[in-house]
């Protein structure tokens, strides 16, 4: 998964949530996605923050969008995964 996920790979993971298959093997080529934004914040406001901004870019599917929300409000944001602390990227691939 290092490149861009398509629409019905990100309805795949919005319905059924985080697994550590999702977690790229490396970081060359890597393109986050809305779930790795998901995993940095704190609460449910600042996810539907992140997901209405990639909506209003174009880089989130309408559909997609309210399956994430539902899914935050039914099982809250660790549904997508564990947080993702500052540093992460540094001790995982180095």
């Amino acid at each position: 998964m290092s490149t861009s996920l398509s629409e019905e790979e990100l309805m795949k993971i919005a319905d059924e949530g985080y697994s550590e298959s999702l977690e790229p093997k490396t970081l060359k080529g890597y393109v986050p996605n809305v779930f790795d934004y998901i995993r940095r914040c704190d609460s449910e406001e600042e996810a539907f923050q992140i997901v209405d901004f990639l909506v209003s870019r174009n880089e989130l599917p309408e559909r997609v969008a309210r399956v994430i929300k539902k899914r935050i409000v039914e099982k809250g944001v660790r549904f997508y995964g564990p947080k993702k602390q500052a540093g992460y990227y540094v001790e995982k691939y180095r």
